[in-house]
């Protein structure tokens, strides 16, 4: 293994693109954005859901137009296929990123553009931001320019970022002074969820406030699930992540310590599938490049879910269990491997090329 001095993977503060590589969706996903396609993926407990794309129409969109007007802030890697399925929805869309070509993007898609936050939410009905970070989601709802200056009172803001719980709540209360209701509803699935539509989106807040978001949720999203109060959504998808960050490295690690004794990749992969180690790593995202046709090992690691992104939500889960006083070292060393890779070369690559930084060397492995 390659060790070196560990590196924060942070991006700066004043982007609101979901971006962390090129903001633009790539070419084979941009393709599917335009031409519908059958939907199918794995929702929130592992299980195939599938949408019947059937009935639309010339323009890729399905059944009337919704009257709800969509303010959608932060178009980056995920925000771009989410507002593409809006759209197919009927749902108008008002777009606003501070990267022109994500923004851009939006717009060829057929969303509308703004010059500002508060541009998108004085022309919204609901307000819907994805974002890379806590900061990020603070600077945009409560800083200059921000949602806070454009909103009108009794409207409904959804942040489907994943942030720290304690920020969620931080603007929610901010908020509310105003009048404006909130709900954290950050999301599972990465890219490829986010393009077929069939995202776990996991809520915290209000339940009515929720029924009133659930349509537009429901186009972006096959599993929409009210975890509870605000804050909680956050802290649901915490948790997942958690478990996929650790099952990813412990994945490779297994891996790595099977090709030492000769053992076939195929073979182990067909025996672990059958057995209680078996994981949603192992069946959808194995890191072994050939095994899972669809997974980004597959793919020369091209990113659903990038490595700087996962030793992000690792570290707000970290962080947060530190505040409960609760012991998480097997997710700290989790961490701090997806950290090294990062500073390796692989943050802009899919989370599951920590196998790569795993490969055998005589140097000590980090604890």
């Amino acid at each position: 293994m390659r060790t070196a001095p560990m590196t924060s993977a942070l991006v700066p503060a004043v982007a609101t693109s979901t971006a962390v590589t090129d903001p633009v969706v790539p070419q084979d996903t941009a393709a599917r954005l335009i031409s519908p396609s059958p939907r199918s993926r794995a929702g929130l407990d592992g299980t195939d859901t599938a949408r019947d794309d059937s009935a639309l129409d010339v323009n890729g969109r399905e059944g009337q137009e919704n009257a709800m007007n969509i303010g959608f802030i932060g178009t980056g890697t995920m925000g771009q296929p989410m507002v593409a399925n809006l759209l197919r929805k009927g749902f108008p869309v008002v777009a606003y990123d501070v990267v022109p070509a994500a923004l851009a993007a939006a717009v060829t898609l057929g969303a509308t553009g703004a010059a500002s936050a508060a541009e998108v939410a004085r022309q919204s009905d609901l307000v819907i931001t994805m974002l890379p970070s806590s900061s990020h989601v603070e600077g945009v709802y409560l800083g200059a320019g921000g949602v806070l200056e454009g909103v009108a009172s009794g409207r409904l803001c959804v942040d489907m970022s994943t942030i720290d719980p304690s920020v969620s709540r931080r603007v929610a209360a901010a908020l509310a002074r105003r009048q404006v209701r909130f709900l954290d509803a950050p999301v599972s699935g990465g890219v490829p969820g986010a393009t077929d539509g069939t995202l776990a989106i996991m809520v915290g807040g209000e339940a009515r406030d929720l029924e009133e978001a659930r349509p537009a949720l429901a186009a972006m999203g096959a599993n929409v699930i009210h975890v509870g109060a605000v804050g909680s959504g956050e802290a649901a998808k915490l948790c997942n992540n958690l478990i996929a960050g650790v099952a990813a490295v412990a994945v490779s690690e297994a891996f790595r310590i099977a090709e030492g004794f000769g053992v076939d990749p195929k073979v182990l992969t067909d025996v672990i599938s059958k057995s209680s180690g078996n994981t949603w790593v192992m069946q959808q995202a194995h890191p072994v490049p050939g095994l899972v046709p669809r997974a980004a090992s597959s793919r020369e690691y091209a990113p659903g879910f990038t490595t700087d992104l996962m030793a992000k939500d690792l570290g707000l889960a970290v962080n947060a269990a530190r505040e409960l006083r609760v012991p998480v070292a097997v997710a700290s060393a989790a961490q701090q491997v997806l950290r090294l890779a990062s500073s390796h070369g692989l943050g802009r690559k899919d989370f599951t090329s920590v196998y790569t930084f795993l490969e055998p060397s005589s140097e000590q492995a980090p604890v």
